[in-house]
């Protein structure tokens, strides 16, 4: 098949993506906000970069929480654009929909050999309608941009050529952190046994290209916060309480089984044996050694993101997100990566065919059959946001500017609402994880405190003199699928009273509060 043909059927797939979202979820694109508080974080410093040219979280506050910063540039354009919520929401998820396209073809590109391949086009198929990706893409997250770097950096090392690859391993962290991983192992991987030349000149150019952003981010962080790493990084790594092997376990059994195609041991099995042939072989070809290169760095970043981020809650979106962008590496490299391994073990060519079509329309199969189950669920999500975080932020809409209210989550109730936001968890409010956390709060006496269930609380005193509002979900809850964490109740407790004082427990810290009056 011809290039221009594939790329086609490649647009094609992912248009039938978006419309099987739009049958089986309709009011999601425009009448549903983010389907996770953090985009709305997202939202929230794309908009301060909008109107202040800063990434800010409070109005003239700069802040390390952006973890990418790049997504905020994009999400900030949608800010120019439009000025009502409802209009930018659409707009960044219909971006983030054209990055899930621009991946898939980008992945068609990679693999390509002098012509277009039925193992290389059908891997580039299923990215475009795998459903998690589709509702990646639409989260209001940075997953579908992170996804075409990875892709662009597979592309890229194929060529052999360091210069892109320098300025392309500088920018992807921005995109995303981790990135970094795959612009430092893709060329090992790839040249390490055909190009020992290319091999320095391409791993040279991303350690450059890295140390050279990473070096840029530093001196911002360590300018705002006097940290070099983004704020998340010190709230978030190695938290949840699972220890690393644990956290392997959790995230190979149950993140990446809960996404169809990589849910299946035998076929993950069947194409790692299949990567580790291609790339030390003798007798694989480019796009095969290729094909090994997309599956086992994409693994090693899932290995990677689930000891950073431990995944306590593997069905949510939340710790998904995570490895997502790798997740069209390791789709579309798995049909190539089978009918290489099946060309060399069946000799007749008829016998091939026949079993890689069926073991590729088993694939197809699997991801048709998960979409209905995955578009509702992320409607849902939404809904469960919407009822809860975007309410609780609309709430304190009227409430002046220079009062201060203390939430856990930190995305709608900036986005939404006036007061100062004090990010409990650190992620937004770096003051608070460091040792002048409680003068901090102290400078901020909170006028409303956002408490979560199973994630802060307040001393027993407390709660018996302060009164609230009660925010909770009007379908199911399931932004989070953990039953210890009961997380589909907040409560915006009004602290009016000065003469009110207590303890407020966060995530197994604790600190002293005075109400406002």
């Amino acid at each position: 098949m011809t290039l221009s043909r594939a790329i086609l059927c490649v647009c094609v797939a992912a248009a039938l993506g978006l419309l099987a979202l739009l049958w089986w979820a309709p009011d999601y694109l425009i009448g549903r906000g983010f389907p996770l508080d953090d985009a709305w974080i997202h939202a929230v410093y794309g908009r301060s970069l909008a109107r202040e040219g800063m990434l800010a979280y409070n109005p003239g506050v700069p802040a390390t929480g952006a973890t990418s910063p790049l997504w905020s540039v994009l999400v900030a354009g949608a800010h120019l654009l439009w000025s009502r919520p409802d209009q930018v929401v659409a707009t960044v998820k219909l971006v983030g929909w054209a990055f899930h396209v621009g991946t898939a073809v980008l992945i068609l590109l990679a693999f390509r050999g002098a012509a277009i391949t039925f193992p290389v086009l059908t891997g580039a198929v299923l990215v475009a309608l795998h459903p998690d990706l589709v509702s990646a893409s639409v989260s209001g997250m940075e997953v579908p941009l992170a996804a075409a770097f990875a892709a662009l950096l597979l592309l890229v090392v194929r060529s052999g050529r360091p210069l892109p690859y320098l300025a392309l391993a500088s920018i992807a962290p921005l995109a995303r952190p981790e990135l970094t991983l795959l612009s430092l192992a893709m060329p090992v991987a790839f040249y390490v046994r055909s190009n020992l030349r290319a091999l320095g000149l391409m791993t040279s150019a991303a350690a450059l290209g890295t140390a050279a952003s990473f070096g840029l981010m530093a001196i911002r962080n360590m300018a705002v916060s006097g940290r070099p790493l983004v704020a998340t990084f010190y709230a978030k790594a190695g938290s949840g309480g699972l220890s690393v092997p644990a956290a392997e376990t959790m995230g190979f059994d149950s993140v990446l089984g809960n996404f169809p195609i990589a849910d299946s041991s035998l076929l993950m099995c069947g194409a790692a044996l299949a990567a580790a042939f291609m790339l030390y072989g003798r007798r694989a070809e480019e796009g095969e050694r290729l094909a090994g290169v997309a599956f086992v760095t994409g693994v090693m970043f899932c290995a990677v993101s689930f000891a950073l981020v431990r995944p306590i809650d593997p069905g949510a979106l939340y710790y998904q997100r995570y490895v997502l962008p790798v997740l069209p590496l390791v789709v579309a490299s798995a049909p190539v990566l089978l009918s290489a391994g099946l060309k060399r073990m069946l000799h007749n060519r008829t016998s091939q065919a026949w079993v890689c079509g069926v073991v590729l329309g088993l694939m197809g199969v699997a991801v048709a059959v998960d979409g209905p189950r995955r578009y509702r669920q992320l409607e849902n999500d939404a809904r469960n946001i919407d009822d809860i975080q975007v309410a609780l932020g609309k709430s304190l809409a009227g409430t002046a500017s220079d009062q201060s209210v203390w939430a856990g989550d930190a995305g709608a109730v900036r986005y939404f609402g006036s007061p100062f936001v004090v990010d409990l968890l650190g992620l937004n409010t770096d003051a608070l994880l460091g040792p002048g956390a409680q003068e901090f709060l102290n400078r901020h006496p909170p006028r409303f405190i956002e408490i979560i269930p199973g994630w802060s609380g307040l001393d027993q005193t407390s709660q018996r003199r302060l009164r609230g509002t009660l925010f909770s979900p009007s379908t199911e809850y399931t932004v989070s699928g953990v039953a210890e964490i009961p997380m589909q109740r907040h409560l915006l407790i009004r602290c009016d009273d000065s003469a009110v004082q207590g303890t407020i427990f966060v995530s197994q810290r604790s600190f002293g509060f005075r109400c406002a009056g």
